[in-house]
C-alpha cells in the first residue's frame, strides 16, 4: 500500500534530519562550544543587578570541572559538564578581573590641585592633549579615595611629556554613565581601565615640587608612549595636512589629531577600521615579515634541506609582531589581533592547519579567561563575528576546491581575477558578519563598504602597510622621510576612495537603537554558522529572521533625559526637539543617532518646536502632553500637575510627584541617563509612561557605585494628570539650560 504525499515527506525529512544529526555529531567539536558557554558566564556576571560573592561560584565550578572529568566516559553528561563548567568560568574570570582593576572612584564633581606622574599623553588637533596621570595627591582627597588614573585634557600639551611630574589644577567629575540606556558605558570601561576620574586641566601646568617615582612597569610604559609621540611628530611633520595624521594612526596608534571631517568620510565609506591598528594591520605585517624571514631562510641550503623554511620562519616572526603590539600602545584590538596572528603562527610552526575554527575559538576563551569585560564591547564583537565567518568562507572554499577540479572558466580568468574575486567574498562575509554589531552600537550601516574595501584594501596591503614597513627599517638610519612620503602619496589615494564613497547616495545609513534581545539573536545566528557544519545551518535563518524583525519593529522614546539633569530630546511624532545647550552636543549627537536621525545637535530644526524663558524649556511631547524641563525649584513648583512630564536638575517634592510624572535631581543621580516612553491610556482615559534607566536603583556594582534612592520619584505614578498645552514661558531659542553634560572624550 502506497503511502500518502504528506506521509512519504515527513518520512523523508525525519531520515534527512536524523542523517544531518549523525553528521553533526560525527563532526562535533568541544572546543567550538567552549567560548560560548564561556561568554554566557561572563554576561550572567555583568548582567547581575548586584556585585555577586565569589566562594560559591567558584567552588561550584571546580565541582562540575571534577564532575566532568570523571564522567568523560559518558559523552553526553561529560559534554553538558564541561559546557555548565565554562558557564562558571567565565562568571568567576569576570569578577577576578573586577577584583584585580578595582581602583577608588570620584564619587562627584569637584575641582582641586593635582600632584602625579604623566603616563602617557595623546596629541589633539592644535596643540592640545588627552593626558592620564598617576596621582600622588588630590586636593581635598584622602589617599584612599584617591582615583589610580585620571584623565584630563589640557590645552597646551605638546610641552608635556610621558614621565613627567607635574602640578595643576584639574576640574574633574566621575566617569559619566550611559548617555542613553543601553548604550555605550563609559563609566564601566573606564574602571576597567584603571581611570577613576575625567575631567580638564584649569590654568597653569608646572613641574612637581619633587619627582614622582614610577614602578618598573610605569617607566616601560612611559618609554614606549615616548617613543610612539617621538615617531608620530616625525611622521606628521614630513607628511602635512591630514594624511600625515592618518598615516601616523596606522603605525603608532595615535588617532587623536585626525580632523573631525576625515573620521567622518572615513566612518560613512566603511573603512575607519583602517585607522585602528588590529586585524587588517597585524596580518598585513605578521605576514609580510613571515614571507621576508622565510625569503632569507631560503638562502640557507642547510635550513631549506634539514630544518625547512616555513615552520622556522613563523617562530621567528612571532617576536617582531608582539614587539609591533607593544609598539602601537597594546590596545584591545591589537592584542586580540596579536593574539589571533599567534595562534596561527604557532599553528603554521607546528605542521597543523592554521586557518581553523578550533584557532578562532582558542582565541576567543583565552580573551575571554583574561579580559572578560571585551565581550560587551564592540570590537570582540565585531572583530570575531568577522573571522568566524571568513574562516568558515574559507573552509567551504577549499572543500570545493578539494572535492572538484577546476573548471574551465576557472582556468582561463588565471589567479589575477580569482583573487579579485576573493577578495569581494571577503569583504562581503565580514560586512554582512559584522553589520548587526555595527547598528546596535553605532547605529549606522554602511551599504557602500563592498566598494570601498574593494579599491581600498589593495591600496592598504600593496602600498601602505609595504611602505610604512621600509620607512621603518630606514628611519634609524636617517632615510626615512621618503618613504613616509610616499606613504603619504598612497594615503591620500585611500581617502580619496573613502571621500568618494561617503557622497554616494545611501551611503551611511543611521538605525534607530533596537534591544540586547534582538542583538542577542544576531549572534545566536553567528553561533548556530559556527557550530554547524551540514545544512542544519539553515536553522541560523530563524534567529536571524527574529532578530531583523524585532530591531525593524523597536520602539522609539518619547523622550530622553540626561544624567546631568540639564539635557533632554523630546520627541512627537516624527517631530524631535532639543532641550540642550552647546555644551550638550556629544549626548545630543548620540541621542539623535539612537533615534535614528542623522542631524547635528546644533541643526536649527531641532529648536523649532522649542519654548523658553529664563528658568527652563518646554517642548511638545507624545499624544499631546508637553515635556518641561525646569532648572529652579520655583519654576517646577509653578508647573507642578501642569504638564505631562516635569524634570530638571532640582528637588521636586512629593506634592508633585503625586501630580504627574516627575523626573528630579535624586532620581537622575540614581538613575543616570532615562527613556521615557508612552504607553497605552489605562481605563480613565489618562495617559501611562513607562520609564527604562541606564542603572538599576537597587543595585550597586563596582563601575556604578549606590546612590542615595530617591523617595518621591523613584517610583512614579502610572498616570499623568490633565495636559496643559500652553506651558509658561517665550521663544528663548538660546537659552542657557545649566551645566553640559560630561563628555565620553573628556
Amino acid at each position: 500500500m502506497a503511502l500518502p504525499g504528506g506521509m512519504l515527506f515527513g518520512q523523508r525529512l525525519l531520515a534527512w534530519v536524523a542523517a544531518a544529526l549523525a553528521a553533526e555529531m560525527a563532526a562535533f567539536e568541544l572546543a567550538l562550544v567552549v567560548p560560548i558557554f564561556l561568554g554566557l558566564g561572563v554576561i550572567a556576571y555583568f548582567a547581575a543587578p548586584e556585585e555577586p560573592g565569589l566562594v560559591f561560584p567558584a567552588f561550584l565550578t571546580v565541582g562540575m570541572a571534577c564532575l566532568a572529568y570523571g564522567l568523560r566516559g559518558r559523552w553526553g553528561l561529560h559534554v553538558g559538564l564541561v559546557c555548565l563548567t565554562a558557564v562558571g568560568a567565565g562568571f568567576c574570570s569576570a569578577e577576578l578581573r573586577t577584583m584585580s582593576v578595582a581602583a577608588p572612584q570620584l564619587s562627584r564633581s569637584m575641582a582641586g590641585a593635582v600632584t602625579g606622574l604623566v603616563l602617557s599623553v595623546e596629541p589633539r588637533l592644535g596643540s592640545s592633549a588627552r593626558i592620564v596621570i598617576r596621582p600622588v595627591s588630590v586636593e581635598k582627597l584622602e589617599p584612599a579615595a584617591m582615583p589610580a588614573r585620571i584623565r584630563l585634557t589640557v590645552r597646551k600639551g605638546s610641552e608635556i611629556r610621558a614621565g613627567d611630574s607635574v602640578s595643576l589644577k584639574a576640574v574633574m567629575r566621575p566617569p559619566p554613565p550611559p548617555a542613553l540606556p543601553g548604550g555605550y558605558d563609559f563609566a564601566r570601561d573606564a574602571f576597567f581601565d584603571g581611570i577613576g576620574g575625567v575631567g580638564f586641566a584649569a590654568g597653569k601646568i608646572s613641574p612637581a615640587a619633587s619627582p614622582v617615582e614610577a614602578s618598573w612597569a610605569e617607566a616601560f610604559t612611559i618609554w614606549i608612549d615616548r617613543q610612539r609621540n617621538a615617531l608620530t611628530r616625525r611622521i606628521v611633520e614630513t607628511i602635512q595636512g591630514e594624511n600625515g595624521a592618518i598615516a601616523a594612526s596606522q603605525v603608532t596608534g595615535k588617532r587623536g589629531q585626525i580632523p573631525g571631517d576625515a573620521n567622518d568620510a572615513l566612518r560613512a565609506s566603511g573603512l575607519y577600521h583602517v585607522v585602528s591598528i588590529s586585524g587588517l594591520h597585524m596580518a598585513l605585517f605578521a605576514g609580510g615579515l613571515f614571507g621576508l624571514i622565510r625569503a632569507m631562510l631560503a638562502l640557507s641550503r642547510r635550513i631549506v634541506l634539514y630544518r625547512g623554511t616555513k615552520e622556522l620562519a613563523a617562530l621567528l616572526s612571532l617576536l617582531p609582531a608582539a614587539a609591533y603590539t607593544l609598539f602601537s600602545g597594546a590596545e584591545v584590538a591589537t592584542v586580540r589581533s596579536f593574539l589571533m596572528t599567534a595562534i596561527v603562527l604557532l599553528a603554521v610552526a607546528l605542521g597543523r592547519n592554521a586557518i581553523t575554527r578550533r584557532n578562532v575559538a582558542l582565541a576567543a576563551s583565552f580573551v575571554l579567561l583574561t579580559t572578560p569585560e571585551q565581550l560587551l564591547g564592540p570590537s570582540f564583537q565585531m572583530s570575531f563575528a568577522a573571522v568566524a565567518m571568513l574562516v568558515i568562507a574559507h573552509e567551504q572554499w577549499s572543500r570545493r576546491k578539494r572535492e572538484k577540479s577546476a573548471m574551465a572558466w576557472e582556468r582561463a580568468i588565471g589567479g589575477a581575477v580569482t583573487l579579485v574575486l576573493a577578495m569581494m567574498l571577503t569583504t562581503i562575509v565580514a560586512s554582512l558578519a559584522t553589520a548587526p554589531f555595527s547598528a546596535f552600537h553605532f547605529h549606522r550601516l554602511t551599504l557602500q563598504s563592498l566598494a570601498s574595501n574593494l579599491v581600498a584594501t589593495p591600496i592598504v596591503s600593496f602600498l601602505i602597510m609595504p611602505l610604512a614597513m621600509l620607512a621603518l627599517v630606514a628611519e634609524p638610519f636617517g632615510y626615512g622621510a621618503p618613504f613616509w612620503q610616499a606613504m603619504g602619496w598612497a594615503v591620500g589615494l585611500f581617502m580619496q576612495v573613502a571621500r568618494s564613497v561617503a557622497t554616494w547616495p545611501g551611503s551611511d545609513l543611521v538605525m534607530p537603537q533596537f534591544s540586547t534581545v534582538a542583538l542577542g539573536l544576531f549572534a545566536l545566528t553567528l553561533v548556530l554558522l559556527t557550530i554547524l557544519r551540514t545544512r542544519l545551518a539553515l536553522l541560523a535563518l530563524l534567529p536571524l529572521g527574529g532578530g531583523i524583525a524585532l530591531a525593524a519593529t523597536a520602539p522609539l522614546p518619547a523622550a530622553l533625559f540626561g544624567a546631568n539633569g540639564y539635557a533632554a530630546l523630546v520627541r512627537k511624532g516624527d517631530q524631535l526637539t532639543v532641550l540642550a545647550q552647546r555644551s550638550d552636543a556629544f549626548t545630543v549627537q548620540q541621542w539623535l543617532l539612537a533615534m535614528g536621525d542623522r542631524r547635528k545637535p546644533e541643526d536649527p530644526t531641532l529648536a523649532a518646536q522649542r519654548l523658553c524663558d529664563r528658568e527652563g524649556c518646554s517642548a511638545p511631547i507624545e499624544e499631546g502632553g508637553v515635556f518641561m524641563l525646569d532648572k529652579t525649584a520655583n519654576a517646577a513648583e509653578e508647573d507642578c500637575g501642569r504638564v505631562s512630564v516635569l524634570a530638571g536638575p532640582v528637588s521636586i517634592g512629593a506634592r508633585c510627584a503625586a501630580l504627574g510624572l516627575t523626573l528630579d535631581r535624586e532620581l537622575i543621580r540614581a538613575a543616570g541617563s532615562i527613556a521615557l516612553y508612552a504607553g497605552p491610556r489605562g481605563g480613565d482615559g489618562r495617559l501611562t509612561w513607562r520609564i527604562v534607566m541606564a542603572r538599576d536603583l537597587e543595585g550597586a556594582r563596582p563601575w556604578a557605585p549606590a546612590r542615595t534612592k530617591p523617595v518621591a520619584s523613584a517610583t512614579p505614578p502610572a498616570t499623568q494628570a490633565p495636559l496643559v498645552d500652553s506651558p509658561r514661558g517665550s521663544p528663548i531659542p538660546d537659552a542657557d539650560l545649566g551645566p553640559s553634560q560630561p563628555n565620553a572624550d573628556d
